[in-house]
């Protein structure tokens, strides 16, 4: 499974940092995958941690919907963007929980929209 790769592997450290800022979140519940370790809150997907030889990926699921505010976000993909990591002096806690807090925002909108059409 992916996760037992990146809890032992090179970026266990900073893995297990972004770890942390996610699960401290107490909407946010976590999900191993074979390819990723998942987060989810109640209406959609949050985010997806793996690792490579290289980096560790942060996968933001609504990523293209935070390039206003966060317009650094890495990806050329329809929806999803990233942030990568090498060591944890990179990961900038703060950032990524303003990052997340977005993202769960966006989540709770898109679901409420749902749910409104139902009745237009």
């Amino acid at each position: 499974m992916q996760f037992d790769i990146d809890t032992s592997g090179k970026f266990a450290d900073t893995f297990l940092m972004i770890r942390d800022i996610l699960l401290a979140f107490p909407e946010i519940r976590e999900q191993k995958n074979a390819k990723q370790t998942a987060y989810y809150d109640a209406y959609s997907a949050v985010c997806f941690l793996r690792s490579d030889e290289e980096k560790l990926t942060l996968a933001l699921a609504r990523g293209a919907a935070l390039l206003p505010k966060f317009p650094f976000l890495k990806g050329e993909g329809k929806i999803v963007r990233h942030l990568y990591f090498k060591s944890p002096s990179e990961v900038d806690k703060s950032l990524i929980e303003a990052i997340i807090q977005e993202t769960l925002m966006l989540n709770l909108e898109a679901s409420e929209l749902k749910r409104l059409r139902k009745y237009l």
